[in-house]
């Protein structure tokens, strides 16, 4: 059990009602990990959503050269696995402590649980996840739209006006 003054300093968290916030201090765990611990691995299912209380995560992709690649440094306040709530598809990258860091983790199927059972906590946990996607989605087709238009092989389409 996790208390409530620590899941409000949770971004995803922090504007839901406090009966919610009760509910979800039931499911959750403080947890503590090493430099270099990895919670989420590229390419196998995830059931734990976790949120930094202190430290800092690095979420890594392997390339499809094999590459290693930094796509986000995550500090405090931070979430990341709520894919794991979606379905139970392979997670996109890899998340790694990049310093001895402290966590709140939930499980999925708990969560999802305490949504089914109350749909006002479903709800409002429902417009966190849809809200925290399209903050996602909105950066990664910046990032996506900066390469490409630094791509050699992509040229400036002309207006006809």
């Amino acid at each position: 059990m996790v208390g409530i003054e620590k899941l409000k300093k949770i971004n995803f968290l922090k504007n839901l009602p406090e009966e919610v916030l009760e509910k979800i201090s039931t499911v959750a765990q403080l947890e503590n990990f090493d430099e270099e611990t990895i919670l989420i691995r590229q390419d196998q299912v995830q059931h734990l959503i976790y949120m930094l209380v202190s430290g800092k995560i690095y979420i890594n992709c392997r390339a499809a050269s094999g590459k290693v690649l930094t796509l986000d440094e995550l500090t405090s306040g931070q979430t990341f696995g709520l894919s794991s709530l979606l379905d139970n598809s392979p997670s996109t990258y890899t998340a790694i402590c990049a310093e001895d860091s402290k966590v709140i983790s939930i499980s999925s199927e708990q969560l999802l649980e305490l949504a089914n059972s109350d749909h006002t906590t479903g709800y409002h946990l429902m417009k966190q996840v849809v809200e925290k996607f399209k903050t996602r989605m909105t950066r990664h087709t910046r990032l996506f739209m900066a390469a490409l238009a630094a791509h050699p092989a992509v040229r400036q389409v002309k207006s006809d006006n």
